[in-house]
């Protein structure tokens, strides 16, 4: 579980060279899946603007260093949320938004598993470009 490969991590003075490879690994599958889509990288947040707004899939660490989730967000001209229905309340979204039947989000990606586990990655970028980004990029053409 989880919790174990935290505490074998957190003993491991390997850990923070892993814990940035995985993270660069991270920003590199996504740069190849959303920059083809027009994206363009600036520090952890890929974005794309257009006259109806801007929509960002941003790459957020937890604080604790264990693991780095993908929120995506989207800003009107006039600087608010979209008008849209299905837009949460707190204005951001995570891929558990378009994967509830999973038992986790599959775009909170822990560090070791990234490395260990390649099918950790390539699941959530699954659902970031074949449901998350199409939702998303709709709100460009509203």
């Amino acid at each position: 579980d989880l919790a174990a490969r935290k505490h074998t991590a957190a003993h491991d003075p390997t850990f923070p060279a892993r814990r940035e490879a995985a993270y660069a690994a991270i920003i590199a599958a996504l740069g190849q899946a959303l920059e083809p889509l027009g994206y363009t990288l600036k520090g952890s947040t890929f974005s794309r603007a257009t006259p109806q707004g801007k929509s960002a899939v941003h790459l957020q660490r937890s604080r604790y260093g264990w693991d780095a989730q993908i929120v995506l967000r989207f800003v009107t001209p006039e600087g608010g949320a979209p008008d849209h229905p299905d837009w949460p309340e707190d204005d951001d979204l995570t891929l558990w938004d378009f994967a509830e039947d999973l038992p986790g989000d599959p775009g909170t990606l822990a560090f070791v598993d990234v490395l260990d586990d390649p099918a950790t990655l390539a699941r959530a970028l699954e659902v970031l470009t074949a449901q998350a980004l199409p939702w998303l990029d709709a709100l460009h053409t509203l």
